[in-house]
């Protein structure tokens, strides 16, 4: 096994990891003793579990790819190269084919992988925002416009070759170049900026509506920043892999480390609400502990504008937990979840 297929599985075995902890951690350790528990499935973990899918999709097109091409040329397969390999010209020829075309699905589900974490920020951020009245348009704005630019992304990667075929086919003089898929490859790296930007603005507002002490402001600056790291690598990784004559060696590398950066930060509020759950000792009591009634983010789910107002209904069949009904009116003086 080649050092860019073991390095693919190994950061594709640790985001695996942390996806099947998170999951498995909501659905075998549910807390049903009191209702603002944070061992309740949301649909952030669901966006989770969905990219459980893309993730091992790239690993295996990956893997094979390199396996089958581990240099991936594109010259024409030869006589000493086959001979090398204990193969044949004609199957060394096919598989040089079989590698080019599965960089294409990879390409797809590193892209899949990548805008399904993404709603699953979005989503997580949303209970911040939702208890705004503005939250919930700019909300499914941003999931709309993350949803579009990933439909945008197939266009270049799906059409830069014409027709297609050049993409896979033998090209030993170097004249065509769309099989380097610089349109893919920039495409997805600007919007990839631009939505990471977009995820990082999007829930700082609330700061205007809240009051703070500076402990719980750093925690949650922190928090909304820390998807930042992986702009910083699209940013780095762009000049490193074109430095690099678009080698799908360095592509593949830095893709690994971007999904396996990504796959942190997606994770790292649910790892850190977990350490304070060990660390304190879940509380197993009734909804009167003290604990239970903390506002820790995943300790509770964020009520509606209107239960905020003192309504007496329901928001997802759970009452609305105590802190949040003596809050003012004003969404000036209003509290949020936090992580605490």
């Amino acid at each position: 096994m080649s050092a860019d297929v073991t390095f693919d599985i190994v950061t594709a075995s640790i985001c695996a990891l942390l996806i099947i902890v998170r999951c498995g951690y909501r659905i075998l350790l549910r807390c049903k003793v009191h209702d603002t528990c944070h061992r309740m499935w949301h649909v952030d973990d669901a966006y989770m579990a969905f990219a459980l899918l893309p993730l091992i999709g790239r690993t295996t097109c990956i893997s094979l790819s390199f396996y089958l091409n581990p240099t991936h040329t594109y010259d024409a397969a030869t006589e000493e190269a086959a001979a090398a390999r204990n193969l044949s010209v004609e199957k060394l020829a096919e598989y040089y084919i079989i590698s080019h075309k599965l960089l294409i699905p990879a390409r797809i589900f590193y892209a899949l992988f990548l805008w399904s974490l993404k709603l699953c920020l979005l989503n997580f951020y949303s209970r911040f925002v939702d208890i705004f009245g503005w939250g919930k348009a700019v909300t499914n704005a941003l999931w709309w416009f993350i949803v579009v630019t990933f439909f945008v992304i197939l266009i270049p990667t799906l059409t830069e070759c014409r027709p297609l075929h050049f993409m896979w086919s033998p090209d030993p003089t170097g004249a065509n170049t769309c099989h380097r898929a610089l349109g893919n490859l920039v495409t997805m790296a600007v919007f990839n900026i631009i939505t990471d930007i977009a995820l990082i603005i999007f829930p700082f507002p609330i700061f205007r509506h809240v009051k703070l002490d500076s402990k719980v402001k750093v925690q949650l600056v922190l928090l909304f920043s820390i998807a930042g790291v992986v702009v910083v690598i699209t940013i780095l990784r762009l000049p490193m892999i074109l430095n690099q004559a678009v080698s799908q060696r360095s592509r593949s590398m830095w893709a690994s480390i971007e999904i396996l950066c990504a796959c942190i930060v997606a994770n790292t509020a649910f790892f850190y609400a977990l350490l304070k759950d060990y660390q304190r000792g879940h509380d197993s009591r009734g909804a009167g502990s003290t604990y239970a009634q903390q506002p820790d983010y995943y300790m509770q789910a964020s009520p509606s504008p209107e239960l905020r107002r003192g309504s007496s209904a329901r928001s997802d069949g759970l009452e609305v937990p105590d802190h949040w009904s003596r809050e003012s009116r004003s969404s000036r003086s209003s509290n949020i979840p936090i992580i605490a």
